[in-house]
């Protein structure tokens, strides 16, 4: 599968930029995109890579912020890291 064009990487983040930059694991943004749940990608190139952009990032967010799992962790920031000292125990 080719990569991203040197123009396309700098201009849009890619799906493992844009889920870290929300905090989420790439195939969560994938899942999301498919069932709607984000709005749809800024850019898809001719192989079906997709793009984001910061407008579309702050779309998202607001979104992530709006949700169940949002509240989580806005509400409890340190669940999941107490959640893997307590296993490693």
């Amino acid at each position: 599968m080719p990569g991203p064009r040197i123009s396309e990487r700098y201009k849009y983040l890619t799906v493992p930029q844009a889920a870290k930059r929300l905090g989420i694991h790439p195939a969560k943004l994938r899942r999301r995109l498919k069932d709607a749940i984000f709005p749809p990608p800024t850019y898809v190139n001719e192989h079906h890579l997709k793009f984001f952009d910061e407008d579309w990032v702050r779309k998202a967010r607001s979104i992530l912020a709006n949700s169940f799992e949002g509240e989580i962790a806005v509400s409890n920031p340190g669940q999941r890291k107490m959640t893997n000292e307590k296993t490693k125990q």
